[in-house]
Order: C-alpha cells, then structure tokens, then sequence
C-alpha cells in the first residue's frame, strides 16, 4: 500500500480545518499539504494565504475549485507544488492547463449519482487519459462510496492514472488494485499530534 502523503485540510480565512492550525504555523514546515479553497460565486483565490502556505509547507497541493486554467497558473505561480482542475471542466482548458505544466492534477468529485449511472464520467475519463497528464485526484464527501466506485472501476480507466485518492473518511481505505494508488490525503487533524 502506498505511504500517506498529503495532509488534507480546508482553507478557512487564516486557519487550516480541521484541527483549527494557523497557515503560519511552524507545524506545517514537516506536512505535505493538501489545501481545499471552497470558494462560491466569483470570489478570488486567497493569493496572501496561498504565499503564506507554500512557503510554510514542505509541499503543497492545492484544490482551487475552478474550472479556469488561469487560475491553476496562478497557484503555481504563488508556490504550489500541485493544482487540480475538475475533470468537468472544458477540455481546452483541462488541454491548456498540463501544456502549461505537468504539475497540474484532475480532480474527480465523486458523488453516490455516480455509482448508479457510471458510464457518463467513465467515458470522460476515458476521454481525458489520452488528453491530459497521468494524475487524477479522486475526492468524496460521503463515506463509503470510494471502495464501491474503485471496485467499479474499469481496469483500462484504473490503469491509465495515478491515482490521489481522498476520501470523506479522513483516512486510508483498504482498496483492493493498491499499486495503481499514488498516495491518499487523509485528514489533516491526523498529523497534527
């Protein structure tokens, strides 16, 4: 199986959730960090928070929550060692954001309406293996969901990424196929003892 890398944590003003620590914390200089930005409507990307995190962790992986390949520029700009980009975003952005860097990871947002009707996003990944680079972050927000869909899975999908799984459990996740995971990011509060 593979090591645990990525801190999992929401930006929320100065404090990384959970486990309420400050981005300037000195606790962060041994983290690899992966850094949720919820963002609604058209607010902007926290650009100070994002300086003050990639010069505090030892990596940095941030989820900005946006389709624009502009935006993803930016983070790396600011520091970030990785950025995701949704897999629904429009593939000339998805085309232009891994011409731009090889740093750039798809994000895939699993819900339950996935796992009844499948094909629609297998197919988008299918679509995207041959268009983009060969990571792909796979986060849910509802326990239990992961191991079904991993199970699911077509091994031609499994086999063509490497595969950043976070799951809504906080933690790493028995999953049988294990040497095509890359590493998991688990809740942050973990590594904070």
């Amino acid at each position: 199986m593979p090591e645990v890398r990525w801190s999992r944590f929401v930006l929320s003003g100065t404090e990384l959730l959970p486990g309420q620590v400050g981005i300037s914390s000195p606790q962060l200089s041994r983290l690899d960090c992966m850094i949720e930005i919820r963002r609604s409507g058209d607010s902007i990307l926290p650009i100070e928070a994002l300086k003050e995190l990639a010069g505090r962790c030892k990596s940095l992986m941030v989820d900005p929550h946006t389709f624009d390949h502009q935006e993803l520029i930016d983070c790396l700009m600011l520091g970030s060692s990785l950025v995701c980009i949704d897999h629904r975003a429009d593939v000339k952005h998805l085309q232009l954001a891994h011409a731009s860097s090889a740093n750039i990871v798809v994000k895939l947002e699993l819900d339950a309406d996935m796992l009844e009707e499948p094909e629609e996003h297998f197919n988008r990944l299918r679509e995207l293996s041959s268009q983009v680079g060969d990571f792909m972050l796979v986060k849910t927000r509802l326990p239990g969901i992961l191991e079904e869909w991993w199970e699911s899975l077509p091994r031609s999908i499994r086999n063509s990424w490497r595969w950043i799984m976070a799951p809504a459990e906080g933690q790493t996740l028995p999953l049988s196929h294990s040497r095509r995971i890359h590493s998991w990011a688990v809740s942050g509060d973990l590594f904070l003892r």
